[in-house]
């Protein structure tokens, strides 16, 4: 019987280990998730849909942006490159959310758990696929190599930045 605690214990505590090495390499992707999950109930009726619109605007606006470039290499140092990108992008988005929240704030039902954490998910992929391509977070942050092999392909930064869209489509009615 003794044994079998020890066999039992042995395996609870392998299972931890190996849940929390996972985990731990995703975590950034975790709390992302969890920020957006968190943004979709705040935000009411069609926050994460005006969210996800505006994102795309504000991609659009921070690439068409003339001086975005001469800003971000102001900063000097790859950190405030960083965050001069990522200052800019949030302002980009500012204004694209809350005139995209206006137009559709009556217009959606209530989503359910399922589509918000799906729409929520696919955010934040969204927002780590600029982060390695657009935003180069890579220059001051070494990710992890899982994280590494879904979002620095080069090839994968269209599948990242077309999956909203995609998840917008099938689960917005």
């Amino acid at each position: 019987m003794n044994n079998l605690a020890l066999q039992i214990s042995n395996i609870a505590a392998m299972s931890a280990s190996h849940a929390w090495a996972i985990v731990g390499n995703f975590l950034i992707l975790v709390i992302l998730t969890g920020i957006m999950i968190g943004f979709s109930y705040y935000g009411g009726k069609g926050g994460i849909i005006s969210l996800l619109i505006a994102f795309y605007c504000g991609y659009g606006i921070y690439t068409a942006f003339p001086y975005t470039t001469s800003i971000i290499e102001a900063g000097g140092a790859p950190i405030f490159k960083a965050l001069l990108s990522l200052i800019l992008f949030t302002l980009s988005i500012l204004f694209p959310y809350v005139f995209v929240n206006r137009l559709i704030k009556g217009g959606f039902g209530v989503l359910s758990f399922l589509p918000r954490f799906v729409l929520s998910f696919l955010a934040a992929c969204f927002l780590m696929a600029l982060a390695y391509h657009v935003f180069n977070v890579t220059h001051i942050y070494t990710f992890p190599e899982p994280m590494n092999s879904l979002f620095a392909p080069n090839q994968y930064f269209f599948l990242w930045f077309v999956a909203p869209l995609a998840g917008l489509f099938f689960l917005v009615h």
